[in-house]
């Protein structure tokens, strides 16, 4: 019940100022591999808000082309979206963004080399590393991984907040399409169980690397 009610009063810090026009904040000069974070309006957000109990559920990779601003994410698929309609998508336009002091220009190249070898894979749905999908988190952990540069701690499922109606009700919508619990012949709560053990990076655990330094937040009281 606490952590519960600590996820409302996120929530409810997170609409704070749903009354007042928010400000259009200049950004500070952005730079390829900086890290942004949202909290996405997707069927599943509230879940990982829950889950996490972040309000940042949807992240990418910050990619500059002589100031041409994209947002390499994975959505439907892994692509490029334009920063301004990637800011759009997200609730009141909350967005925070972070950079790792130790990316070179260098690695910054090798980190989106990585990034574009990934374009055109679709969503995982299933936030899993044992599969050829990819969720939002993982893209920027896998390629800072790739350059040697590690971010985020890798979590349990089960150690996250996933004792709860939200979490649960997107996990019964989700599982009879998961295909590791399908060739294992689980039923739910067999598949539920492995579930709890599979491991995942999320938005929050990125977020909170202490290697990261935010550059710009417009999220109250951050």
């Amino acid at each position: 019940m606490k952590k519960v009610m600590a996820i409302v009063a996120l929530i409810a810090c997170l609409l704070a100022g749903t009354f007042f026009a928010l400000a259009d904040s200049a950004y500070p000069p952005l730079h390829d591999g900086d890290l942004i974070f949202q909290t996405s309006t997707s069927s599943q957000s509230s879940a990982i808000i829950f889950a996490s109990g972040s309000a940042f559920s949807h992240m990418g990779i910050i990619k500059n082309n002589n100031g041409e601003l994209s947002v390499i994410e994975a959505a439907a698929t892994v692509r490029e979206t334009p920063l301004k309609d990637w800011i759009k998508r997200g609730l009141l336009k909350r967005t925070a963004i972070y950079r790792d002091p130790r990316l070179t220009p260098d690695k910054a190249r090798e980190l989106l080399s990585f990034a574009r070898k990934l374009y055109g894979k679709p969503y995982d749905i299933f936030f899993s590393f044992n599969n050829d999908a990819i969720y939002c988190s993982e893209l920027p952990y896998l390629a800072y991984q790739t350059i040697g540069l590690p971010i985020g701690t890798v979590q349990k499922v089960g150690d996250l907040n996933v004792n709860n109606v939200v979490v649960r009700k997107l996990f019964q919508s989700r599982w009879e399409r998961d295909i590791e619990c399908k060739e294992r012949g689980f039923d739910f709560q067999q598949c539920y169980d492995y579930v709890l053990n599979q491991k995942l990076i999320t938005p929050a655990s990125i977020a909170g690397d202490s290697n990261l330094k935010m550059i710009y937040s417009n999220y109250p009281l951050w």
